[in-house]
């Protein structure tokens, strides 16, 4: 049975495919959309807030993984106040998801919640990211954004089926 899902955060929880780019000062446009000052703008997916706020309701461990400078990140889901919403966050300056999961794996251990491989979904836009997932962290589910969900609320029929083992 699931019990983390671990999300992607560029092209997968938002629009915009690189936020280390942006440049400080942010300033939000509305709840769901940020532009930093040179005019970058960002803009939450359709039924992203709703669908984390549930999986918390739900009991989920929520974490992030995602390949971008740690400040960056940060500065963006401040601004988004989507910090809250994240148990564990990830953010690294290289793409490997396998090294950021197995930290999340390992800081989950550290507060004493002891989570195996296949007790997490990892969400990400890329395939190409689940190749070393697979080889290093066998058992971790990878479900690709935009081919296996076509929107955030298709992670409850995931993880009903991941439930069923119907996987």
């Amino acid at each position: 049975m699931i019990k983390v899902v671990v999300f992607d955060a560029d092209k997968t929880l938002w629009d915009h495919y690189n936020i280390s780019e942006f440049v400080e000062p942010l300033k939000k446009i509305s709840e769901d959309e940020i532009e930093d000052s040179s005019g970058n703008k960002l803009k939450l997916f359709p039924n992203v807030r709703e669908s984390l706020k549930e999986l918390k309701r739900r009991g989920y461990i929520l974490g992030v993984a995602t390949w971008n400078l740690p400040e960056k990140a940060s500065l963006v889901f401040n601004a988004l106040e989507l910090s809250q919403l994240f148990d564990i966050m990830i953010s690294r300056p290289f793409p490997f998801k396998f090294l950021m999961l197995t930290e999340i794996i390992n800081e989950l251990r550290k507060r004493g919640v002891n989570v195996q491989r296949d007790e997490i979904m990892f969400i990400d836009d890329r395939r190409i990211h689940f190749g070393n997932v697979w080889l290093y962290l066998p058992g971790v589910k990878c479900i690709e954004m935009w081919k296996e969900m076509q929107d955030h609320i298709d992670v409850f029929k995931l993880l009903e089926r991941s439930q069923l083992n119907d996987f």
